[in-house]
């Protein structure tokens, strides 16, 4: 399995797959208490036309769990590192929640180095009012997520998306408690820049998210010079599970537009 050394003691799991022909590379990031394989549905529908890089963030899936090293910005240039390790070149990276957070962090500081980028179910500060942020930024971040995930499973019918997010309801107990405590305080200190993301941002967001509700997604649009806003209807926080060919095809003109 191909990992990629941080430092002596830690790794992060990754997976290239996709058209290696292409001059176009996509990068997906997870979101919190889930794995690169929250994306299938995304990972089959893109592989065809281009480089997909997919990885597992540190603290989840088959990365590494240590105790320290979950702040948003050394995420971010822990997967700028990979990238340019990687040697991939012409590339929109697309987060999830956590992920996408990452990803706007990401853009903060490379934005002049990619095509452009993808936030679904994303927030760019932490909302304090909103109890359910509350109990996020205490770490009762599976209490949170299980909620979640449970309505998103009775919403969808479709068998292999169903297994995602039953998956998810399994493997959320298994993320160590430092984990969640380390990246409830890295989300509580977000600070971001949204002036300085001057490349294309396109931004998805269900009109039932409880979690990252349709008014932070506005905010965030109208703070970013180049944006724009996409709210997908009868579609909550796993959006990108529940409506995955919408969503899908939204992202393919997207890419092709920036």
């Amino acid at each position: 399995m191909p990992f990629f050394r941080t430092d002596r003691r830690n790794k992060i799991y990754y997976e290239l797959i996709g058209n290696p022909d292409s001059s176009k590379s996509l990068v997906f990031v997870h979101g919190w208490a889930e794995s690169h394989n929250i994306w299938r549905e995304q990972l089959d529908f893109f592989k065809k036309d281009y480089s997909i890089l997919a990885l597992d963030l540190r603290g989840f899936g088959l990365s590494s769990k240590p105790v320290y090293g979950y702040s948003l910005k050394r995420q971010a240039k822990t997967l700028h590192t990979l990238i340019q390790t990687l040697n991939i070149n012409d590339y929109w990276v697309i987060g999830h929640s956590l992920g996408g957070m990452i990803t706007l962090q990401f853009c903060e500081y490379y934005a002049q180095e990619i095509e452009g980028a993808v936030v679904i179910g994303t927030t760019f500060y932490f909302p304090a009012k909103l109890s359910i942020w509350h109990n996020l930024g205490t770490f009762f971040i599976s209490k949170t997520l299980r909620q979640i995930w449970q309505r998103t499973l009775k919403s969808i019918r479709i068998e292999h998306q169903r297994t995602l997010i039953q998956n998810l309801l399994q493997d959320v107990d298994s993320v160590p408690l430092y984990v969640s405590a380390a990246y409830g305080i890295a989300v509580v200190n977000l600070k971001l820049d949204l002036n300085a993301i001057v490349c294309p941002i396109l931004i998805i967001v269900g009109e039932n998210d409880d979690l990252t509700p349709v008014q932070l997604s506005e905010k965030m649009h109208n703070k970013m010079p180049i944006s724009e806003l996409t709210i997908i209807s009868d579609a909550g926080h796993m959006v990108f599970v529940e409506k995955s060919e919408e969503i899908n095809a939204i992202m393919a003109q997207f890419f092709k537009r920036s």
